[in-house]
């Protein structure tokens, strides 16, 4: 319950970003942020954890980052900025990406903790993102290139962690 709440809480994140309260879509989201956290530690010091729960968590947290980058998508939809729609779709695959390299990798049994920036470091990184576009210090596109690009390079970097530890000598 815990986990799906930080989903719904992570539904106002968007519903800010299209009124252009930016700071306001950051205070959601370090909302939903500590449901996340709390629904882990919960389960660790409930003795709740299992791999149904671990799995269901990791794919609700999937969910909750898409509904943010929805948030992006809407603003630059509703601007008809073709260019900055179409960076917040790249964005989203990245950070989509991040997850899916590093799940692949446990499932062939390699861990794949590595790269500049998991989901934790994202989730902040937006949040100081929205509270700079609130004061006019960043536009948002601005946020969107750091998040980016520092996730592409998160991307290859668990790529890489993959092929190191898989590559024949």
């Amino acid at each position: 319950m815990v986990t799906l709440t930080g989903v719904l809480v992570s539904i106002m994140v968007p519903v800010c970003m299209i009124q252009e309260k930016w700071a306001a879509a950051g205070g959601w989201l370090f909302f939903a942020g500590f449901f996340d956290v709390l629904d882990g530690s919960l389960a660790r010091n409930g003795a709740l954890t299992g791999r149904f729960g671990a799995f269901f968590d990791s794919s609700l947290d999937r969910i909750s980052e898409a509904i943010v980058f929805a948030g992006f998508l809407m603003y630059y939809y509703n601007r008809q900025d073709l260019g900055n729609l179409l960076l917040a779709f790249v964005v989203c695959i990245l950070s989509v990406m991040i997850s899916y390299v590093r799940a692949r990798a446990e499932g062939l049994g390699i861990n794949c903790e590595v790269g500049l920036l998991p989901r934790p470091g994202r989730v902040i990184l937006l949040i100081i993102g929205f509270v700079m576009v609130q004061l006019n210090a960043v536009q948002p596109n601005m946020v969107l290139y750091v998040v980016g690009v520092l996730s592409f390079i998160t991307v290859l970097q668990r790529i890489y962690r993959v092929w190191d530890v898989t590559k024949i000598p």
